[in-house]
């Protein structure tokens, strides 16, 4: 069952219908759909699919012929990749075709893009006149940005349309287990992080708890290992790379406090932080209208999260071979915990993509300070800002299980004066579960107040 990405599809739709030379890049994280997508998008059509490899050029031509010849339907064998791109263009022109090199930085890496200046060479040459539909994805995310989409590379300004395909959110992550309660559905969102490989393996036919036993905390699992073989696929020096997610999951937020959990230096940690984020897996936050320097470190990618906050901490316990016993004294006491910084980036979702906001959407995100007149650190969990006034959405977030009750809007309206630089504040609360009455009877008598459930924001 294909799920999602209708957006994607129906932009790829319309480029297919024009008839004419059209050139896409798809590109994302491993394991997030581009291959499904573009499989699904070409299925029943005219296509020839060409798997890049990380072998030689030599070898990536002989495969290139190899898939021609399928599409043909006799055996033919071509002697440079121009000979190739150029007969492409000649079964093109008269009938739509499409071209797909999957993975295409494996090649282009390969021989300093000369690849690229060949691709753009037949393309402003001799397909303009073509029926091609030339599409180019990969999972360096980095080298698709430069070294195709860059202003430097040969292929600049000839694509008509870049996708990059992000994971699912919370409510397409949901359609996978929809059984599921939508507290269970936000969970196995905050656990896969909407990465659509993760989130085939969990089967809402049996429980959560059975789920996360099969299909992470199990050595013999593909998730057990899959944070490690991922970083393996990216970086060379594994071991560096995953003290410093396991300093950043422990609650290090500061270069310096990572690089010293971590056992790395200073000066060298922002070339791998650099790294990591270039893949998706980290990222730095800011407080709305503040200064770079008030930015923490944090793990983006949910499934690194999870994993580096369940996985890691438990090794002993689950190469063991005894998580099943221990499963109800080390993960399910700490769920709620865990899906507190998950739930907020729910409720952004929910307001960014499906709310019925009261201004244009201008920006969101979230937003704390000292406090002199408080004496501590306060955080406002969501903040959306208007696009043409000074008004603004503040809210709170909590996943648990009691009742969120009028202390908390108490709390947003004290907030509220300590943040400033709004016009008119609106008070939005999300609440895993119910809400008290106090804070019902106020919400009911004033607009500004809006009190919203999980049950209700998995119900649009």
């Amino acid at each position: 069952m294909f799920i999602g990405r209708e957006a994607e599809l129906g932009r790829l739709e319309k480029m297919y219908s024009s008839n004419k030379l059209e050139f896409a890049t798809v590109y994302g994280r491993r394991r997030v759909g581009k291959t499904t997508l573009i499989n699904h998008f070409t299925n029943g059509r005219r296509c020839i699919f060409f798997a890049c490899q990380k072998s030689s050029i030599a070898d990536n031509l002989a495969e290139l012929s190899a898939q021609i010849s399928v599409f043909l339907g006799y055996g033919v064998s071509f002697p440079s990749f121009i000979e190739a791109f150029r007969a492409i263009v000649r079964y093109s022109m008269e009938e739509r075709l499409i071209f797909v090199m999957d993975e295409y930085p494996y090649l282009a890496k390969k021989d300093n893009n000369a690849i690229s200046s060949i691709l753009q060479n037949i393309l402003d040459h001799e397909a303009k006149e073509s029926k091609l539909f030339l599409i180019l994805s990969g999972s360096s995310i980095s080298f698709m940005e430069d070294g195709v989409l860059g202003k430097e590379s040969p292929l600049h300004g000839r694509i008509t349309a870049q996708f990059l395909v992000k994971p699912f959110d919370y409510l397409d992550s949901g359609r996978f287990v929809p059984s599921y309660s939508c507290s269970d559905k936000a969970i196995v969102y905050g656990i896969t992080g909407g990465i659509p490989r993760y989130l085939e393996l969990f089967d809402d036919g049996v429980s959560l708890k059975e789920n996360l036993l099969y299909n992470i905390f199990d050595s013999n699992s593909v998730l057990f290992n899959e944070r490690e073989n991922y970083l393996k696929e990216e970086f060379s020096e594994v071991s560096t790379y995953s003290s410093i997610l396991n300093a950043i999951a422990s609650g290090c937020t500061k270069l310096s406090e990572i690089a010293s959990l971590a056992g790395v230096q200073v000066g060298t940690l922002p070339a791998y932080i650099n790294k990591l984020r270039e893949v998706g897996v980290v990222d730095k936050i800011v407080p709305l209208g503040e200064s770079e320097k008030k930015g923490v470190w944090r793990i983006c990618d949910l499934f690194f999260r999870f994993h580096s906050f369940f996985v890691t901490r438990n090794i002993s316990t689950i190469v063991s071979g005894r998580m099943a016993q221990a499963y109800d004294k080390v993960v399910a006491p700490l769920l709620n915990d865990y899906m507190g910084k998950v739930f907020e980036e729910i409720a952004k979702q929910y307001i960014e993509r499906y709310a019925d906001l009261p201004f244009p959407l201008g920006i969101v995100g979230t937003w704390w300070d000292g406090s002199r007149t408080l004496h501590k650190e306060i955080e406002i969990d969501v903040v959306c800002k208007s696009a043409i006034s000074n008004d603004a959405i503040i809210g709170s977030v909590k996943f648990r299980e009691r009742k969120m009750d009028s202390h908390e809007l108490d709390l947003m309206r004290s907030y509220s004066r300590e943040m400033g630089g709004a016009g008119n504040f609106l008070y939005w609360f999300f609440s895993k579960s119910d809400f008290a009455d106090d804070i019902k009877e106020q919400a009911a008598n004033d607009d500004s107040i809006k009190l919203f459930t999980i049950d209700d924001i998995y119900s649009v």
